[in-house]
């Protein structure tokens, strides 16, 4: 199923970090027009990590503001780049401050509209495969969790695998936990934890 794409920005707080020029006021004229409300700072002022909570961070390329605060410290939203230069030294800041949108300079009353949309969907694309990835990763540490769970009740207890898997699902089931959970208990307590009974009918090691 397709997602919806959001093209509505109303009510949106943007941060704009950009000297007093031309482009700083058409750009706030715009953004204000779609309905956003604006913060400017200087880009020498106060770096973003310490400017007020946004939606959406506008930040002048062609400054280095990146010195007092890196990357990583940024708020984690949607960024665009204002670039007027295409030296790479200024084009790695874009790059490092992974940009989802840019707006060339001089800026028109075109474009802007789009820059938004693109950074919007691409930052929450962006978190949505983020989320996506540590599920996953969580799914799988829990799997090796399960898998070793099973090991040590075969060792202990003198069943097999499926029986020892029968085990830990049966007891997840009676206690409403994740089977990944029961693991983790039984992990936990290492030799010392009595492992679960096996139900009648399951086979045991020969």
């Amino acid at each position: 199923m397709k997602r919806a794409i959001t093209s509505n920005f109303r009510g949106l707080h943007a941060l704009v970090v950009h000297g007093d020029d031309m482009n700083r006021e058409t750009l706030v004229s715009v953004l204000g027009r779609l309905g956003l409300s604006v913060t400017v700072l200087l880009p020498d002022a106060v770096p973003p990590v310490g400017a007020p909570a946004c939606d959406l961070l506008l930040f002048d390329a062609d400054e280095d503001i990146a010195g007092p605060c890196p990357a990583q410290d940024w708020p984690d939203v949607p960024v665009i780049a204002l670039i007027g230069s295409e030296a790479p030294s200024r084009l790695a800041r874009v790059v490092g401050h992974r940009c989802d949108s840019h707006i060339l300079k001089p800026i028109r009353t075109t474009g802007v509209f789009t820059a938004i949309l693109l950074a919007v969907n691409g930052h929450q694309r962006r978190r949505r495969h983020e989320r996506e990835m540590e599920n996953l990763r969580q799914r799988l540490s829990g799997r090796r969790e399960v898998t070793r769970a099973v090991l040590h009740l075969m060792s202990t207890g003198g069943i097999d695998e499926e029986a020892a898997y029968e085990a830990l699902r049966q007891e997840a089931m009676n206690r409403r936990v994740a089977i990944e959970e029961v693991a983790r208990g039984i992990l936990g307590a290492g030799s010392a934890a009595a492992p679960p009974p096996p139900r009648p009918g399951l086979s045991r090691k020969a």
